[in-house]
């Protein structure tokens, strides 16, 4: 055996210790050898200090013969090429770590919550970004010209966002294609032809028909469609009007008379022949997944 990569949970004193694995013949025959060790002690014990589990760490064996290195956090250590950030809490600053220098971090690193308590002064570090979630107002405006993140594809914001910060965050960063909102007033905005994926916050709720019409204007090459309803009726236009869905759930805050597909194709365009179809009626969900055989064809037509 030259490879082994183990995901366990124990007690930090006694796997938190780099001297006692490195006494095991069987790691010491290892080329690789990665590892995730989840704290039931969590957070770790006040009495083995984060330094004195990395300073175990840090021996020659780990650091010189193997160039095996890892990070700690309160709940967890782990070898840095198993380092996931859907795995741990994102963080601006990289974990305390045995590696010589913090590159891994900013490398690996693919999504990032961003708040008041973490500086956004470093994330021109951060070239592979793909979901960047803003929970703050004072955060936008440090990104509003940011065009470093070539990557990045999901902007999710949990507050309203005004028209030119929006604007201006996409005219810089035009491969962003998923937005997530937590609004649901849409007269201000322009419209977003680069977003295909389009996903609402669960507590914003779609509740009239002018809403529905602004998101067609705004969004009107939407692929991909998660949105919260208060009424069925509101089904029919928002397929009627989105010419290029694909996918899309419906979530409902009330219980739903199941929809059947007869009755899709009464009240809907997916009566035509070019359309096909498939549905689930899900509690107080609805899911569509729709194939348009001449999307193509509007896509060549529209896009000016």
């Amino acid at each position: 055996m030259v490879h082994l990569t183990l995901n366990i949970r124990g007690l930090s004193d006694y796997l938190a210790n780099g001297n006692l694995w490195q006494t095991c013949p069987t790691i010491n025959g290892l080329r690789k050898f990665n590892f995730i060790i989840e704290f039931d002690d969590s957070p770790i014990n006040l009495n083995l200090t984060v330094n004195q589990i990395l300073y175990s760490f840090s021996t020659p064996f780990w650091q010189d013969i193997k160039k095996w290195y890892v990070a700690i956090t309160p709940q967890h250590i782990y070898t840095i090429s198993c380092f996931n950030d859907q795995l741990f809490h994102s963080s601006t600053l990289p974990p305390s770590s045995t590696s010589p220098d913090n590159h891994w971090f900013y490398f690996k690193t693919k999504q990032i919550k961003i708040d008041k308590n973490l500086s956004s002064t470093n994330l021109h570090r951060f070239h592979n970004i793909e979901k960047l979630e803003i929970l703050e107002e004072n955060i936008r405006l440090s990104i509003d010209s940011t065009n470093q993140f070539t990557h990045l594809r999901h902007l999710i914001f949990h507050q309203s966002i005004s028209n030119i910060i929006l604007s201006n965050i996409l005219i810089h960063n035009p491969h962003i294609d998923h937005l997530t909102l937590s609004q649901n007033d849409f007269n201000q905005l322009f419209p977003l032809k680069t977003i295909h994926y389009l996903y609402f916050q669960d507590f914003i709720q779609i509740s009239h028909r002018t809403q529905i019409k602004d998101l067609c204007r705004v969004f009107p090459f939407v692929k991909q469609l998660f949105i919260n309803l208060n009424s069925r009726r509101f089904i029919c236009q928002i397929i009627n009007n989105f010419h290029y869905l694909e996918n899309i759930v419906f979530n409902f805050h009330e219980l739903i008379k199941p929809i059947s597909q007869e009755w899709l194709k009464e009240n809907t365009r997916l009566n035509n022949n070019i359309y096909s179809f498939t549905c689930r009626n899900e509690p107080n969900r609805f899911l569509l997944w729709i194939s348009n055989s001449v999307s193509n064809q509007f896509i060549v037509k529209n896009s000016y």
